[in-house]
């Protein structure tokens, strides 16, 4: 299989507008593995987090540190993962977290406005913004099913104070509504295998999904070696040993 990376220009667009967007980044054969997968894995439901948001609707995210030798692995240790990740950082990286956003029907409840470095820096101890997450479209993203939004370039801004917003953390809307005037709010629309990569501090929300139809998502983040926490907390530090992008067709039970 052929190596599959950033090039050179997508890498330049994630600098300017703190994201990039890969187009079918996950081939329609990988993209089916992992939609038979997740949509039969009952375990997801099972040991899944529900958070509210402001109004009270639920979305679910199953979050996991630890990375192995299971099929979801295979997404989150691949090279065009990690070896794009450390590209963008300029250093080595680990693996922090791989998480399954499920947003169903009618019932996915939305995500404030936030930055996961405003909750990384205190929760996991991370000092510097070299955090990155990689978002894997399971099912297609759109407007009508809550899609992620960003605000193109927010990233520049800095951390902002974030406060507890019905059971998340959301970003201090006082200086939300500033940024809005000065960045471009992007409907992030994706198709399966589609991939987003963006910036801890990127400003990103998501609204209620209203559509008959779910939005998956399988969400990896990586953090730079030399930004690992400065104290014991639950964030723990897992050596990241990443596989050929040919091990998800290859990956067997």
């Amino acid at each position: 299989m052929e190596t599959i990376g950033l090039s050179d220009e997508q890498i330049k667009e994630y600098h300017e507008n703190g994201y990039v967007i890969a187009r079918g980044y996950f081939r329609p054969e990988e993209i089916a593995r992992l939609q038979e997968a997740a949509f039969s894995d009952d375990s997801l439901d099972e040991r899944a987090w529900r958070r509210k948001d402001a109004t009270g609707t639920v979305s679910k995210v199953c979050l996991w540190q630890k990375t192995g030798d299971d099929f979801y692995s295979m997404f989150s240790r691949s090279r065009r993962l990690v070896d794009s990740c450390e590209r963008i950082i300029g250093e080595p990286t680990y693996h922090t977290s791989t998480k399954i956003m499920m947003k169903e029907p009618f019932v996915g409840g939305a995500w404030e406005w936030h930055q996961d470095f405003g909750y990384w820096h205190l929760d996991n101890l991370m000092l510097y913004p070299k955090a990155i997450s990689c978002m894997v479209a399971i099912n297609q993203a759109t407007v009508e099913n809550g899609c992620l939004q960003v605000l193109k370039g927010s990233h520049h801004i800095g951390r902002l104070d974030h406060q507890s917003t019905g059971d998340q953390k959301g970003a201090d809307m006082r200086f939300v509504e500033e940024a809005m005037k000065y960045h471009e709010l992007v409907h992030v629309e994706l198709d399966p295998g589609d991939t987003l990569f963006f910036h801890c501090n990127l400003l990103h929300k998501s609204n209620q999904n209203r559509s008959t139809e779910p939005r998956w998502s399988m969400i990896c983040a990586y953090n730079a070696i030399s930004n690992q926490a400065f104290a014991e907390n639950s964030a723990v530090y897992y050596p990241l040993d990443r596989v050929d992008d040919d091990a998800i067709l290859d990956w067997k039970a």
